[in-house]
């Protein structure tokens, strides 16, 4: 009774600090990389903080040319300008100059994690409506889950059964006055189960971006598995007090590499211990141990207790990002890298290119894309930060229509190393300069192609302007 009071008390002033987000944006075509899709619109939800920061959700202004934000009450629309996007946990931040938007308007406060079972209140534009909507519910839950909006970064999140719509994205969630969370994603699926980013993921970003640039969130570069089984425990060399998890790989360049060893086995981080379920506590719950480093900023030390050989060690690791792990994102205001030449359009192995091949794609692209994909930084870590280039296409001409290869992954072009895109511009580059009658390009299945040089130069503009390609290459 005293928070649904202090709700209708504060409400009046909370409203006017909510806005609706209007976005017009256009996506780069991965399937013709120099083309930009149609245009679309679409809206959401923000709302005003310290410093005159407009908080939303990275996916509601994702792609944008153009966004609006829209004052309750009010007929005109203001433009808006999109000051920092954290795409790895789906949060952006936009500030309208014109002064005459602030007017009256006051930021709302930060708060903590909410508890379990407390009750909170999410506003919003839902579906697009002209009115903020406000709906109450509970906090079920918090877990950890992966974030849609990548498809690739896991953070925690809080579950409600307070109505989560298409358009109350980006809203403020809020108990005793102060934003608790940020509503972001529900389950189509289930019935009254919404989920939103909590303060402290907002607060972590907000604290980040201090110097001026988003840097993200590290990476662990671990596997790890419970320590549920005594029998596994007793060969680790654990007591029967002790508590932890077994490190199974590492990957290259993460926060964890170089620091612990597989077989390690993680007992506390910054001394919270760790559970066998990989469970610390958060408040009064317990979430993933994980948790701990997503608080942790890139470049901050941070302490682990490992039992290695039956021995208990205490050593420093720094908080690191894991950078190819982009590959994996989702990717948005990312135009995508490409060259053409003769005909042949090479590209970057990434997300984007794989979901080129249809919803069901993992199922669907060749075995030599998988691994590179999924497999090859850890199978041979030395290669994780080399890009992946792969012939995605031939524009058809009589000059590439005897080649045997139109899809697959270069490897060598001249018998030199592939890292790179800029390393088969340079390569096709150096052969002009030593005036080479052809070009060898090596793919990795053992095929080899060879190319014509002055017969490419020569059928290269005709192919670019017959395609209407207004550049051969974004490197």
């Amino acid at each position: 009774m005293l928070a649904l009071l202090a709700l209708l008390t504060t409400a009046p002033a909370l409203e006017s600090s909510v806005v609706k987000v209007q976005v017009y944006s256009a996506r780069y075509d991965w399937k013709s990389p120099w083309r930009i899709e149609p245009s679309g619109g679409g809206t959401g939800t923000g709302f005003l903080i310290e410093g005159g920061r407009i908080v939303t959700n990275a996916h509601v202004i994702r792609d944008a040319r153009q966004v609006l934000i829209k004052r309750h009450h009010q007929a005109n629309p203001y433009l808006a300008r999109i000051e920092a996007v954290a795409n790895d946990c789906d949060l952006a931040l936009l500030r309208v100059d014109d002064p005459d938007f602030h007017a009256g308007l006051a930021p709302l406060p930060i708060g903590a994690l909410p508890e379990p079972r407390s009750v909170v209140t999410t506003y919003g534009y839902p579906a697009g409506g002209q009115e903020l909507s406000s709906t109450t519910g509970i906090v079920s839950r918090i877990e950890w889950i992966t974030y849609v909006h990548t498809n690739a970064d896991s953070h925690i999140a809080i579950q409600t059964d307070a109505a989560i719509n298409p358009g109350n994205s980006g809203g403020p969630v809020i108990q005793d006055g102060k934003v608790v969370g940020v509503a972001f994603q529900g389950l189509p699926h289930l019935q009254n189960v919404g989920y939103f980013i909590p303060s402290t993921i907002l607060q972590h970003v907000l604290d980040d971006l201090k110097d001026g640039r988003y840097d993200g969130y590290p990476d662990t570069g671990a596997n790890v598995a419970p320590l549920l089984s005594p029998a596994y425990r007793k060969e680790r060399g654990l007591r029967p007090s002790d508590n932890g998890v077994v490190v199974e790989a590492i990957e290259p360049h993460g926060s964890l590499d170089g620091v612990v060893a597989v077989g390690d086995v993680l007992l506390a981080l910054d001394g919270v211990g760790i559970a066998n379920d990989a469970s610390v506590p958060l408040g009064s719950v317990r979430g993933p141990f994980h948790h701990l480093l997503d608080m942790k900023q890139i470049g901050d030390k941070f302490r682990l207790s490992v039992l290695r050989g039956g021995k208990q060690l205490e050593v420093e690791a720094t908080a690191r990002r894991m950078m190819h792990f982009d590959r994996v994102r989702n990717a948005y205001f990312t135009a995508p890298k490409y060259l053409i030449y003769s005909g042949l359009v090479f590209m970057l192995l990434d997300r984007e290119y794989l979901k080129t091949y249809g919803n069901a794609w993992p199922g669907t692209i060749p075995r030599e894309l998988a691994w590179h994909f999924f497999f090859r930084s850890a199978e041979e870590p030395d290669t994780a930060e080399d890009d992946v280039v792969v012939l995605t296409s031939v524009l058809r001409h009589p000059v590439n229509a005897q080649l045997t290869v139109t899809r697959g992954v270069l490897e060598r072009v001249d018998g030199a190393a592939v890292k790179s895109l800029a390393d088969v511009d340079l390569a096709i580059a150096a052969a002009r300069q030593k005036k080479q009658r052809h070009l060898k390009l090596e793919y990795d299945d053992g095929f080899i192609d060879m190319l014509d040089l002055a017969a490419s130069d020569e059928a290269h503009p005709q192919i670019l302007e017959s395609y209407k390609v207004p550049n051969e290459k974004r490197l």
